[in-house]
């Protein structure tokens, strides 16, 4: 196979990403006839047609999708690769978490302060997200650590361990005084907000709500806590 021209390839990625070629043009400080031409040999390097107009804009034919899918993963790794070594030149190092969206976030800045030393040479990124979604960027060496409210399932996750670093009671709270003996019985007549059941503080709920033989009237589930 011969070689591939990564100009041309990176010429027809931000034509897409653009939606026009003179759009592209400005951003690359070239003329619409140069990139239109670069398109071109490209097409001819895929043996087929990968961009047609819609209207005004500039849109990826079927092949175009194919490839433009390629391009932007592999130009998308491009500026993180740099975005890294940009970091690591610096006298702060880089230090990416991924945040449970189900976690409190008044707790998650208590953690993450303590990983700060005293001279600030660490740089925190944080990024939030579900706990199933940080996983897959943790296996994949995208995150440093994640901080979630389930442990890891290491016979799934290969290579990823946990460790848990506290927790807490759960409790009710309603307007209004209740009798002591009306619990948990008054949770089927109340409407209530409860943790999302895709969060592991929600399934522990809605288990409990099975064990005591409940059920609830419930009005809302929130995966963010706040």
């Amino acid at each position: 196979m011969s070689h591939l021209n990564y100009n041309h390839l990176y010429y027809f990625w931000m034509v897409c990403k653009q939606g026009s070629v003179t759009k592209a043009a400005d951003a690359l400080f070239l003329t619409p006839q140069t990139v239109t031409g670069q398109i071109k040999a490209l097409e001819d390097r895929m043996d087929g047609k990968l961009t047609k107009r819609n209207g005004r804009s500039i849109e990826p034919t079927e092949l175009g999708q194919l490839v433009y899918k390629y391009a932007d993963r592999m130009f998308g790794l491009s500026y993180e690769m740099l975005d890294i070594v940009n970091y690591s030149q610096r006298s702060n190092q880089l230090f990416e978490v991924g945040v449970a969206d189900a976690l409190s976030k008044r707790l998650v800045s208590k953690i993450l302060m303590t990983t700060v030393p005293e001279d600030n040479s660490i740089h925190l990124r944080c990024f939030e997200s579900t706990h199933e979604m940080l996983l897959e960027q943790l296996s994949q060496h995208k995150l440093d650590m994640i901080l979630s409210d389930c442990p890891v399932d290491s016979g799934k996750s290969p290579g990823l361990y946990s460790k848990k670093l506290g927790e807490s009671r759960m409790s009710f709270y309603c307007t209004g005084n209740i009798a002591e003996a009306d619990f948990p019985a008054i949770l089927e007549q109340r409407k209530l907000l409860v943790p999302g059941s895709r969060s592991a503080m929600g399934r522990k709920v809605f288990q409990w709500f099975d064990r005591q033989g409940l059920q609830p009237n419930i009005l809302g589930e929130f995966d963010d806590v706040a």
